[in-house]
Parts: C-alpha cells; structure tokens; sequence
C-alpha cells in the first residue's frame, strides 16, 4: 500500500513538473506582438478574431523565414 502511495504522489510530482515546463518553454507565450510589425514581413489577407477579448489580430508573413507575426488592428 505504501508503494502505491508513492507511486501516485510520484506522478501527481511530475505532471505538475511537465506543466510548469511547457508553459516556460512555450514560445508563444513570451512573443511581444506590438504595434510596429518588424522588416521584412508582409501583410496576408488572413484575420483572426479572439472569441473571448473580440480582439482583431492581421497575420503578417515573412516569406525569407516563413515566420508569422500577429498584429492587434485598432478599430
């Protein structure tokens, strides 16, 4: 019964580990995605409207990289 018990705190211990890692490693959410739109990139005609805020997001493309920054449209 104790190793079963070890087992399970062992697990709860690395779920919560893997977790932590993946949000520090998601590049996501560390891209700053402001209001000047770097060299190199190009407008798309492609629009993304977050559900929750209602925020109206313009991809630009770089077609040297094939990077895609987003950009926040004022209305």
């Amino acid at each position: 019964m104790v190793y079963f018990l070890i087992y399970i705190v062992f697990q709860v211990v690395l779920l919560a580990v893997l977790l932590i890692l993946s949000k520090i490693k998601d590049r996501r959410l560390h891209e700053d995605h402001g209001e000047k739109v770097p060299p190199g990139f190009e407008p798309t005609n492609e629009v993304n409207i977050d559900p929750v805020t209602q925020e109206r997001r313009r991809v630009y493309y770089n077609p040297a990289t094939g990077d895609r920054y987003y950009r926040i449209e004022k209305e």
